[in-house]
């Protein structure tokens, strides 16, 4: 007797699944005509439907982010493994634009002036926390959705990431061009952390997976890719703001027009003025601020405000925020997760362990500490916290700031060399500095030890406390000859400094590993990031703060040096004992070292390259706190923790 078996299905895709499959259930032939056993039959209906009768077939074919299909098969060939590499550091190659903020600051202080900050322009202080901000919420992301990246996989992580990086580009776009500072905090700050946060962890826990072998040489291959975004990102960004940018209207140079200084600290053309439209706003450019310029030609002197002029910020975010955003979707949307029995060369027998190397074994990915063990019950984790925190806020503090720190510090000294095209190439120097110290200091610490290579990070100390003593001897040293090779002494030192920076992330994961095991390593991996999170509040905030008292004592001292109040009077429209005035002056950025350096005597020296000194020493003094964190960290027993773990449940 044949049993017959009626489907209602819920569509041709259901249909076409589950008839495709019926030849594989078993039946029974009757001279031709196939009969199923109606358990099995039921079976299938039941995986191609859900509870409600709609098609899941369909929506599985489609689930391209989940884990799940981001899952390589078990036997996947280990020669092969390679492959994994490129889609992540596409990943990265996007996200690794956000540590170029430099090269947005100068346009976001002049939003308004053009070419110099108007009196309602923000201020130095006001945008280099949105840096911090967004390292705050990249360790908030990390730290909260480190686990959501594992259970999740990388591509779903990696496209919602994406999409935050491109919404936090785009956002702060429309914050310049509306001037609304709340914007770009919601934008680069807000947005951008979260990007960072989701776009950083998964392409790194990813690759590492892919090389358990070489845990150093993985998270190098991961992250010199984000060190490569951010060597080519300045280049974009200059190509795009001098694409879009547009100079204001010149007036004239500074002796042919007067100027009338209004009672907020603002100026105007004079009514008895007989260049220019009287009751024009305007602002003052020296020649230190068209010189960083590449699209204004007419020199120093007055322009007018409101009359067209464009920085070319605005635009300039947009189009990258939509260029990054799909580059990110593209990698994400390849990246893909080993089996979890997988591993990169087959045993020889299952009772066999596999061995790497003659001194490497291979660590099962199921093994480590777990998350809230290792961050409450360990000293490793808060000495390894301390490590991260010392060496990166130096680190931070010059890549927050970096095209603005060789502008200010060299371009007096040597204005012929350190012209806008080169203080750009500094900014793309330390990108590549930085992509190649997360490759080759995680290569090595495979040989060296993830310790010892941390130690090696502890060079930057006599690196960064000595730097402001060649700026003095460059500045006061009154020999032209000895400037280049200061400026170049300089500048390699920078470049090295940052390559431990760039050591520093690539060799964390790694470090993790083999502290705390490998499967939680991911978890634990955004708990530490919180310190780089602190690192970034330190390092641009302290900097701010540290700079602009320097700028405040240097506008003093230059104020006190004035032997010709009537050249004084003339530049800002009030005497030398009018000290309310000046100070209304000062905090609408009218007075400033610059326009100052041209009413005291000549032979002033300009104290513009002195204001990162205090900087400098401060991050000397936490990256020794740092050497000596690192060198207080002691290996675990991993694999005895656990087990007394394990009996300690027993028991219980």
């Amino acid at each position: 007797m044949m049993t017959g078996v009626s489907l209602t299905c819920g569509g041709r895709r259901s249909c076409g699944f589950i008839f495709s499959r019926l030849r594989h259930l078993p039946g029974k032939n009757y001279n031709g005509m196939v009969t199923y056993n109606w358990r099995s039959c039921a079976s299938m209906l039941a995986l191609s439907v859900d509870s409600d009768g709609h098609d899941v077939v369909g929506r599985r074919h489609f689930s391209r982010l989940s884990k799940e299909k981001a899952t390589a098969p078990v036997n996947f060939d280990p020669s092969k493994r390679w492959m994994a590499v490129p889609p992540a550091n596409a990943v990265h190659l996007s996200i690794g634009s956000v540590y170029v903020y430099s090269m947005w600051t100068p346009g976001f202080t002049t939003a308004l002036g053009v070419v110099s900050s108007a009196p309602a322009d923000w201020t130095h202080s006001q945008v280099l926390p949105v840096f911090s901000t967004a390292a705050v919420v990249l360790g908030v992301t990390t730290s909260a959705l480190g686990s959501w990246v594992e259970k999740s996989g990388p591509r779903k992580a990696g496209l919602v990431g994406s999409m935050f990086w491109s919404s936090a580009l785009c956002t702060t776009a429309l914050g310049v061009h509306l001037h609304s500072l709340p914007l770009l905090y919601m934008g680069y700050g807000m947005f951008g952390g979260v990007g960072w946060g989701l776009m950083y962890l998964a392409p790194v826990t990813t690759v590492m997976k892919w090389f358990p072998d070489r845990r150093g040489l993985a998270t190098g291959m991961a992250l010199s890719a984000f060190g490569a975004g951010a060597a080519l990102a300045p280049v974009l960004i200059q190509t795009m703001v001098d694409l879009f940018s547009v100079a204001p209207d010149f007036i004239g140079q500074t002796q042919q027009v007067i100027l009338e200084t209004l009672p907020d600290g603002s100026q105007i053309v004079a009514s008895d003025s007989s260049v220019g439209t009287p009751g024009q706003h305007v602002v003052v450019a020296t020649e230190s601020d068209v010189g960083r310029l590449n699209y204004v030609t007419t020199g120093p002197g007055v322009y007018a405000l409101d009359s067209g002029g464009d920085t070319g910020m605005s635009k300039a975010l947009g189009a990258l925020g939509l260029f990054y955003g799909v580059l990110g979707a593209l990698g994400s949307r390849f990246m893909m997760v080993p089996h979890p029995e997988w591993t990169p060369a087959p045993a020889t027998s299952k009772a066999e362990e596999v061995t790497l190397s003659p001194t490497t074994e291979i660590k099962q990915q199921d093994i480590g500490l777990p998350v809230d063990f290792v961050t409450g019950s360990t000293k490793q984790f808060p000495l390894l916290w301390l490590s991260v925190f010392g060496n990166a806020t130096g680190g931070l503090a010059l890549l927050s700031s970096s095209k603005l720190m060789i502008t200010d510090i060299w371009a007096g000294v040597a204005p012929e060399i350190v012209t806008a095209s080169f203080a750009t190439g500094y900014v793309s120097a330390l990108g590549i500095g930085m992509a190649a110290g997360r490759f080759g200091w995680s290569a090595l610490s495979d040989y060296l030890g993830r310790k010892n290579t941390y130690a090696v990070f502890g060079l930057g100390i006599p690196i960064v406390g000595l730097a402001p003593s060649l700026c003095h001897s460059a500045s006061i040293g009154g020999n032209d000859g000895i400037v280049l090779p200061l400026l170049m002494t300089f500048y390699g030192g920078s470049v090295l400094a940052i390559t431990f920076y760039g050591g520093i992330f690539s060799v964390l994961p790694a470090y993790i590993a083999d502290l705390f095991g490998q499967k939680h390593a991911g978890a634990i991996h955004g708990k530490a990031l919180t310190a780089w999170a602190a690192s970034a509040v330190a390092g641009p905030m302290g900097l701010a703060y540290l700079r602009s008292q320097s700028v405040e004592h240097g506008i003093q001292d230059l104020i006190e040096k004035v032997h010709d109040p009537g050249a004084f009077h003339q530049a800002f429209g009030c005497s030398l004992e009018e000290t309310e005035t000046i100070r209304t002056l000062i905090d609408a950025k009218t007075i400033t070292i610059k326009r100052l350096m041209e009413v005291v005597p000549d032979e002033t020296i300009d104290p513009t390259p002195f204001l990162y000194d205090t900087t400098c020493y401060m991050a000397a003094g936490l990256i020794g706190v740092s050497f000596v964190s690192n060198m207080m960290i002691q290996p675990l027993d991993v694999k005895k923790i656990l087990e007394d773990m394990d009996q300690k449940e027993v028991k219980e």
